[in-house]
């Protein structure tokens, strides 16, 4: 075995000189150890003797050498996340990546040669494990600078065949000046830590509201879902909140809803029924999220006013492999209609998925065989170009965006 120590390991595929020397260059920055490979064989030697954390792949050597070890690193059990590198045209780039994630990598961009260290130094950052903690100050300034950005992940209509698009659900994201894109799994432990997470709910939901009354004037009355924890409802006043908002904006109630999870975890029920119900009769949707794993419960669905349920997407994934998985989403659809709500199926990723939960009765879904979370742009282009019902049922349009140079 290297003996190593409690650093990050930075695995290099390169053998070109200038990106080579950057490449050190920049896992110096960031506190990494280094370990270099230039064949297939010779990363199965590295890879025989330790466990990288992160692993730059170049795909243009000149004995097209990246492919092979790509499908070595494909291989491993614990496999390192991958940025892809070369002096090619971003759509070979682009097939590269398309190649290493069907085999099951997990890339985390792709960069083209001279490689500019600063951009990728804020690439990797976000993925080390021994990153430094987020410091308060980090957070603070966050949430008053405008590094916090959002994303709208399509929900579809999937009864007819036009499958239009019925709304978004919003995703936060931080633009860290340091560490790169952050995702929440990267900062909503210390945002729960430092007791921020109202300021952000609030960030997220005044955001979202906005957003959605600029597509209402466009002619898009696209739904806007946020996702709300039940352990921030502390005062009976949070649905007038919600109602100012929506008037100052003017966006009907009707419009917004609120994703909701670990209903059934808190104490304070009966200031949590008070608050949903107000809402309710605001007009705002309520969903219960994750429904058929963790601490959903169905008792929730008659002790709390919920309008609609969405079925986690670990058990949707299921359901083609597990036959106990497709009888229990099937029973949770009927569920649903028969208690008037609508139901929404996550992580929809095949053409396959988006059979079964059209045919299981399903009223709306969200994946990614339809698109990942987008930029407002990209909403309003989609909902512009929304395909007809042959092309979105194929995944056509899917592949039509991953190919297209603007998209």
């Amino acid at each position: 075995m290297l003996s190593m120590n409690e650093n990050d390991l930075l695995l290099i595929l390169d053998k070109d000189p200038k990106s080579l020397s950057t490449l050190r260059r920049v896992a110096e920055s960031l506190g990494c150890d280094c370990v270099e490979a230039d064949s297939a064989d010779s990363l199965e030697e590295v890879l025989a003797s330790c466990r990288p954390t992160i692993a730059v792949l170049a795909v243009d050597g000149p004995d097209a050498d990246g492919l092979a070890m790509l499908r070595v690193l494909a291989h491993e059990v614990t496999q390192p996340a991958t940025l892809l590198i070369g002096a090619v045209h971003a759509r070979v780039l682009a097939g590269a990546r398309k190649t290493a994630e069907a085999q099951g990598l997990r890339v985390i961009g792709v960069a083209t040669r001279p490689l500019d260290p600063v951009a990728i130094e804020l690439l990797l950052m976000p993925h080390l494990k021994n990153a430094p903690p987020i410091a308060l100050g980090e957070l603070e300034r966050a949430l008053t600078e405008h590094e916090l950005i959002l994303e709208y992940l399509p929900k579809i209509d999937i009864r007819s065949d036009e499958l239009r698009m019925r709304g978004v659900e919003a995703l936060v994201r931080w633009q860290h000046p340091r560490r790169g894109l952050l995702y929440p799994r990267q900062f909503l432990g210390p945002i729960e830590d430092h007791h921020l997470m109202a300021r952000l709910t609030d960030f997220v939901m005044t955001e979202a509201v906005r957003q959605a009354s600029l597509w209402r004037a466009m002619g898009f009355p696209l739904e806007m879902v946020v996702n709300l924890s039940p352990k921030l409802i502390t005062d009976r006043e949070f649905p007038e909140r919600v109602a100012v908002l929506l008037r100052e904006n003017e966006v009907p109630a009707q419009q917004l809803i609120f994703d909701v999870t670990e209903a059934s975890s808190i104490e304070a029920r009966d200031l949590m029924l008070d608050v949903f119900t107000r809402l309710r009769i605001l007009g705002v949707g309520l969903t219960l999220d994750n429904f058929g794993t963790g601490v959903s419960s169905l008792t929730e669905l008659y002790r709390l006013p919920f309008s609609e349920i969405k079925v986690d997407q670990a058990l949707i994934a299921d359901v083609l492999r597990v036959r106990e998985a497709m009888l229990i989403v099937q029973a949770i659809a009927n569920l649903a209609h028969t208690l008037e709500l609508v139901v929404c199926a996550g992580g929809v990723e095949s053409r396959e998925l988006l059979g079964f939960v059209r045919s299981a009765g399903f009223d709306t879904a969200q994946g990614r065989f339809f698109s990942g979370p987008v930029k407002p742009a990209e909403i309003e282009r989609l909902v512009g170009t929304w395909p007809c019902s042959e092309a979105a049922a194929t995944g056509l349009w899917r592949e039509m965006k991953i190919l297209d140079p603007n998209g």
